[in-house]
This record gives C-alpha cells, structure tokens and sequence, in this order.
C-alpha cells in the first residue's frame, strides 16, 4: 500500500501534487500487487494519476520513493443510497 509522507494511505480520488508541487492531479488507479500489475499491463506497482495539463500519469513506486507526491484532500464522496431520515 502506497503512502503519502504523513502516512495516510493513497487512495483513488485524492486530491494530489506532485512534480516538484508544481502540478496538480487525481489519483485514478493504485497498483499495490504483482497480480494487479500482470492485470494492468504496467511494468510494476505505481499510482496512475489524471492531470488536466500531462493527462494520464503513470508513477512508479521507484519514482514515488524518490519523487514527492503530496496530498491535498480526498475527494468528497457520494453515497451509493439515498437515506431517509
């Protein structure tokens, strides 16, 4: 499992920078297994991230070790269910 430098986990639909904080991001897949590698075709775990300025953004956990991915918030989550009450 992948986490940030506060030790939070990473998960999909953070809020993110990185990139030196120069480019901001979504966290849109985590690779945490060698099974979910062979199943995403990636050469190994990493974090894929959507950047309106790169588009698709693939880091390795190399990268990620060495780089900074910085977090910013999580994203605000819709309830599948509607509750009454």
């Amino acid at each position: 499992m992948f986490k940030y430098q506060d030790g939070s986990a990473v998960l999909i639909g953070d809020n993110v920078l990185f990139d030196k904080g120069q480019t901001s991001g979504v966290v849109d897949l985590v690779v945490n297994t060698e099974e979910e590698v062979k199943a995403f075709k990636v050469a190994e775990v990493g974090v894929l991230l959507k950047s309106t300025p790169s588009g698709l953004v693939y880091l390795t956990q190399k990268w990620l070790k060495e780089g900074q991915l910085r977090f910013v918030s999580r994203a605000k989550r819709i309830p599948l269910l509607k509750q009454d009450g």
